[in-house]
């Protein structure tokens, strides 16, 4: 028999109606909203203009996979499951003061008392993906934009550091980038942050806790080395050696991983359709 746990944020506690969407979205996610994604993970754009909820008119729902049997006694006994990370974790980046995507709720699928699968509801991020953006600005040859864009992206990252905060999934395709004004500063707006992890506040991360989220900077970009090596000018550690360091670091771990991650992926597809029926 399922059962389902929603946790909710209090912007939509009381809304009988944002109440009723939540408990039907095992039932209604597949055929409600517009699928923006499609792989190990669901997401969907939602129209939640009707439920009364000041100043919010679209939701971003997310599916997350089905699972495997070790993977379902872990998070049913072990580990917190990914949508409550996402969410605790997205309510902890706002409060540091860093935008991020905000939590609404939380849908856990329980089965005989086995956690199943989930669904976590955010806000719609605003902005361009900072990898789309930057191929996007290469192939313009718009230098003039990117080199202000990854110098401020390094100094907001920085920040993030300077506030007890490791990321541990930068791959750009979480980061949001917008600009208020054509001539304004960037924003980032952060996205996915179930895996961020978070130190004391008021402490300053050294390099080696950081490397993370520098060598996931996606390479695809071409500008790798050029934030490497702002971010270390802006902590004030910059030299030729500690750049290339730290990109043969990312060098080889892509290396090594990228056999084995395509064989997984191939076999975790194969399965999770499989679930999915």
């Amino acid at each position: 028999m399922l059962t389902l746990r929603i946790v909710k944020s209090k912007r939509i506690e009381g809304n009988e109606t944002f109440d009723r969407f939540l408990n039907g979205l095992p039932d209604t996610f597949n055929t409600t909203g517009n699928e923006i994604h499609t792989a190990r993970n669901r997401l969907r754009i939602m129209d939640v203009s009707t439920m009364g909820v000041e100043g919010l008119s679209e939701v971003m729902v997310k599916r997350y996979h089905g699972l495997f049997f070790f993977q379902k006694f872990d998070y049913t006994y072990i580990r917190r499951p990914k949508c409550r990370k996402a969410f605790e974790n997205t309510e902890e980046l706002r409060r540091r003061g860093f935008e991020a995507a905000e939590e609404l709720a939380y849908v856990e699928v329980w089965n005989h008392g086995f956690y199943q699968y989930a669904f976590f509801v955010s806000e719609v991020g605003r902005g361009e993906r900072l990898d789309h953006l930057v191929i996007r600005l290469q192939e313009e040859g718009r230098k003039d934009i990117i080199d202000p864009l990854i110098h401020q992206f390094a100094a907001h990252l920085k920040s993030m550091h300077e506030h007890g905060i490791l990321y541990r999934d930068m791959n750009c395709g979480n980061v949001l980038c917008r600009q208020e004004t054509p001539d304004g500063p960037w924003q980032f707006c952060m996205i996915d942050t179930n895996r961020a992890r978070f130190y004391d506040e008021h402490q300053v991360l050294d390099m080696e806790t950081v490397l993370p989220d520098l060598i996931l900077m996606n390479p695809k970009m071409g500008t790798v080395e050029q934030f490497i090596a702002e971010y270390l000018k802006l902590r004030g550690r910059y030299s030729d050696e500690e750049v290339q360091r730290i990109r043969n670091i990312q060098r080889c771990r892509h290396e090594k991983k990228r056999p084995v991650k395509h064989y997984l992926k191939r076999y975790k597809k194969a399965y999770y359709k499989w679930l999915e029926g």
